[in-house]
């Protein structure tokens, strides 16, 4: 049996807080900010749900996207002029 790597794919975990009407994914950065710098200014897309960067904790090597909940529209997304 062979794999392939994926180089558009990353893990995450994946979690809701209703009581903050937001979803999140969770993201392990282990290589701390040359990690997060890398992707802070992506849209993730997790099970056809976009998600934008919310921050990271330097503490526990964590980078965390969000998307309110339930989606109302695309949040947090805009286009550079050329």
């Amino acid at each position: 049996m062979n794999a392939t790597v994926s180089h558009n794919q990353i893990p995450v975990v994946h979690s809701i807080r209703k009581d903050v009407n937001r979803e999140f994914l969770t993201i392990d950065v282990p290589e701390g900010w040359d990690d997060v710098k890398r992707i802070s200014k992506t849209v993730l897309i997790y099970d056809g749900r976009e998600f934008t960067f919310s921050g990271w904790n330097s503490d526990t090597n964590k980078a965390y996207f969000f998307r309110t909940y339930p989606f109302c529209g695309i949040q947090g997304v805009a286009t550079f002029k050329d």
